[in-house]
């Protein structure tokens, strides 16, 4: 937090979040445990790969998780769990606003 405290205090309290991070490498058992305890008490988290890329949102309204994945990666995931409908964000986009 010390590292953080000069960007903290340059904030203006009418800017809200100053879009602070925690740098994980879930390779690491140690880091992947701490993934697993904080997240669901977070109310944003975002997963990048090592290049940076967009993986994978979860946020505190509980109602959807965002992920970016091969077809591959969608068919096992759909497998997994077990007929549980996942849509596009274009589609649940699309019904939200009609």
């Amino acid at each position: 937090t010390g590292e953080a405290q000069p960007m903290l205090d340059s904030e203006e309290p009418s800017k809200g979040d100053p879009g602070m991070g925690v740098d994980l490498d879930v390779r690491d058992a140690a880091h992947a445990l701490i993934l697993r305890t904080f997240a669901p008490w977070s109310i944003n988290v975002e997963l990048y790969d090592a290049s940076m890329r967009w993986v994978a949102e979860m946020t505190d309204t509980g109602y959807s998780v965002c992920f970016n994945v091969t077809e591959q990666e969608l068919a096992e995931i759909t497998a997994a769990l077990g007929g549980l409908p996942i849509v596009t964000l274009r589609d649940l986009r699309a019904r939200r606003r009609k």
